[in-house]
């Protein structure tokens, strides 16, 4: 079994030893959520001579036991000051993280002086304008053959009449005059 539903027997276990009224406070969902993912064959039990933080027990059962102190049992005072603190210890890890990670990247490249910096822009203007030179010349050839096929396509075809199709014309002329 996994070491969360372990913590989840211990935090079920540790509920359960609750006063009614603090019990009480804890949404019934998240009772019975602790109670159907539990591990069973997990035993877990307080020890009545000490105190809760002195009591034996897994890192994920004090992150779940912290959580429902700070969203249900916690009065709004309390509830501020865990807020206040786990966002003062998130800025620590942040700050730990940009200077583990920083390494002075930057500060070990060569710097550029203004007229390499006015290079690299020279450069990378000339690959632009070649870019961009590039796909007006494929508009240009894609708009030719387009052309090519309007005309291919519109060219005007001419139907000889048969001399049957003259005569019966010229009678019809003659007689709706």
């Amino acid at each position: 079994m996994s070491n969360r539903q372990n913590a989840y027997t211990e935090v079920y276990t540790i509920l359960q030893d609750l006063e009614e009224n603090e019990y009480n406070k804890i949404p019934l969902e998240v009772i019975k959520a602790l109670k159907n993912n539990k591990n069973d064959n997990y035993i877990y039990e307080l020890d009545e001579e000490q105190e809760l933080k002195e009591q034996p027990m897994l890192a994920e059962t004090k992150a779940i036991l912290f959580n429902i102190f700070r969203d249900y049992l916690a009065t709004p005072e309390q509830k501020q000051k865990v807020i206040q603190m786990q966002n003062e210890e998130r800025e620590k890890l942040e700050l730990k993280k940009k200077q583990k990670y920083s390494n002075n990247v930057f500060t070990n490249k060569p710097k550029l002086n203004n007229q390499s910096i006015e290079n690299i822009e020279a450069k990378q203007q000339k690959e632009q304008q070649s870019n961009l030179q590039q796909i007006n010349d494929q508009q240009i050839k894609q708009k030719q053959e387009n052309d090519k096929n309007y005309v291919q396509e519109t060219r005007i075809t001419t139907y000889k009449q048969n001399i049957f199709q003259k005569i019966i014309n010229k009678i019809k002329q003659w007689l709706g005059r």
